[in-house]
């Protein structure tokens, strides 16, 4: 396949979240969807993340997850309601910020993202 040269890119990725089983204590359940992903050109998020390693640590706090909040752009298989009667959620910026709280979605958010970036070493299974 030739390589073809666009101004925007986006895919779709993978995003496997571990989180706590609310019905079995100390167990973990795994819950998937999929995640669009906007490719984010390196100098953009090098000056970004330079950006925010340069605020006060409040600031940071605030800003941590200003890199997923701009590369994020659509999700597909993320529900809301009770089993059987589950309702698509569909994405929004307020949503993805609401979600990005708890730290099993980021932390799956984040490692589909880095996944994502490095292809290879995802088919490798590294």
């Amino acid at each position: 396949m030739k390589f073809k040269m666009i101004d925007e890119y986006r895919y779709w990725w993978p995003v496997k979240v571990e989180m706590p089983d609310r019905e079995k204590p100390g167990k973990v359940i795994t819950q998937s969807f999929t995640m669009q992903f906007l490719a984010m050109p390196a100098d953009e998020g090098e000056a970004m993340l330079k950006e925010i390693a340069a605020l006060p640590p409040e600031e940071q706090r605030k800003r941590q997850h200003e890199e997923l909040m701009r590369v994020c752009k659509d999700w597909r298989d993320v529900v809301d309601g009770p089993d059987g009667e589950e309702e698509e959620v569909p994405f929004s910026e307020a949503a993805l910020r609401a979600n990005l709280q708890y730290s099993w979605f980021s932390r799956g958010l984040y490692k589909a993202y880095a996944a994502s970036l490095a292809p290879d070493e995802v088919r490798k299974g590294n």
